[in-house]
C-alpha cells in the first residue's frame, strides 16, 4: 500500500473533537499510514492513540507530535514538532510552562467575556485537555450569544478585539531548539495562515531556518493549488523540507484526515528526515 501521511491533527485533548482512539481509528479507515497526533502544547493523548492502535491492530503509524504556540515578531506562530521523544525532560518543561499560560490566558479570556456581559457556560475539562479560544468561540455560538464561528473572532476573541489577550508563549528559536534537543523535527505551520506578506513569510521562515526548523507545511487543508504551489516554491528556494498535514479538529465534508494534502514532487518530503 501506498504510503499517505497526515502529519497535523487534533484530538479532543487539545481542541479536537474525537478522542485519541477515535481519531486513530477514522485514520486507518481513510487508509491513512503514517499520522501525528500534534495537539496544542501537549502530548498527553499519545499513549491514548498508541494504544487503540496496537488493541485495534491498525495498519497505522503513530509519529510523536505536539503543536506548539511562539512568538516571533509581534505574531503569533505555530510550529509542528515531530518524531522526537516524548520523555525529553526539557521539552515536557516546556510543555508544561505553554499549558499554565494556556490556562491563565483562557481564564483571562473568560472573565472579559464575563465582563461583557456574555455568560457563556462551559464542559468541565479533564485534567489533561488544554482549553483555546476554539472551545470559547464553539460555546458562544452553541448557546447563541454570537451568530458564527468568524463573527466571534472579529468582534471578541480575535487579536485587538474586546475579548483578546496576548499570550505569553516561548521564542520561536527557542522552541525550534529544544525540540532538536529532544530529537524531534519542527516545521512551521499552515505558513499562509498568518496573513503575512511574501516578504514577511520569507523573513520568517529564513530565521526559522537560521534558528534551526526542519521544514514548513507544504500541503495543508482547505488550500487552493496556487497557494501550494507558492509554499512549494518557498520551501525549495530556502532549503526547507516540506510537511503535509490535513489540521483536522473535528469530521467535516471539506476537511478529512489524509484528504488533499499530496506533496508536490519537488518537494523534499519531512519524513526523510527519519
Amino acid at each position: 500500500m501506498t504510503s499517505r501521511y497526515d502529519l497535523h491533527c487534533h484530538s479532543n485533548f487539545s481542541d479536537g473533537a474525537l478522542s485519541p482512539a477515535d481519531l486513530v481509528m477514522r485514520a486507518a479507515e481513510r487508509e491513512v499510514t503514517h499520522l501525528a497526533l500534534t495537539d496544542h502544547d501537549t502530548t498527553a493523548g499519545l499513549a491514548a492513540a498508541e494504544h487503540a492502535i496496537a488493541e485495534q491492530q491498525l495498519d497505522l503509524q503513530l509519529i510523536p507530535g505536539v503543536e506548539i504556540t511562539c512568538r516571533w515578531e509581534d505574531f503569533e506562530i505555530h510550529l509542528v514538532a515531530l518524531q522526537f521523544d516524548p520523555n525529553a525532560d526539557r521539552l515536557q518543561d516546556l510543555l508544561n510552562q505553554q499549558q499554565q499560560q494556556r490556562l491563565a490566558r483562557f481564564e483571562q479570556m473568560l472573565a472579559k467575556l464575563h465582563k461583557a456581559g456574555l455568560h457563556v457556560e462551559l464542559p468541565i475539562f479533564s485534567p489533561h485537555q488544554m482549553p483555546t479560544r476554539k472551545h470559547l468561540a464553539d460555546a458562544l455560538v452553541e448557546q447563541e450569544w454570537v451568530s458564527s464561528f468568524d463573527a466571534v473572532f472579529r468582534r471578541y476573541l480575535g487579536k485587538g478585539q474586546l475579548a483578546y489577550v496576548k499570550g505569553d508563549w516561548v521564542r520561536l528559536e527557542d522552541a525550534i531548539q529544544i525540540v532538536a534537543a529532544a530529537g524531534g523535527v519542527s516545521v512551521i505551520a499552515h505558513p499562509h495562515a498568518y496573513q503575512l506578506s511574501n516578504k514577511w513569510l520569507r523573513r520568517l521562515l529564513q530565521e526559522a531556518k537560521d534558528a534551526g526548523v526542519t521544514g514548513m507545511e507544504v500541503a495543508v487543508g482547505q488550500q487552493s493549488p496556487g497557494q501550494r504551489e507558492a509554499l512549494a516554491t518557498f520551501a525549495n528556494e530556502l532549503g526547507l523540507s516540506a510537511s503535509a498535514g490535513s489540521d483536522f479538529h473535528y469530521p467535516s465534508n471539506w476537511r478529512d484526515l489524509g484528504k488533499n494534502i499530496v506533496l508536490p514532487e519537488a518537494c523534499v518530503p519531512i519524513w526523510q528526515h527519519w
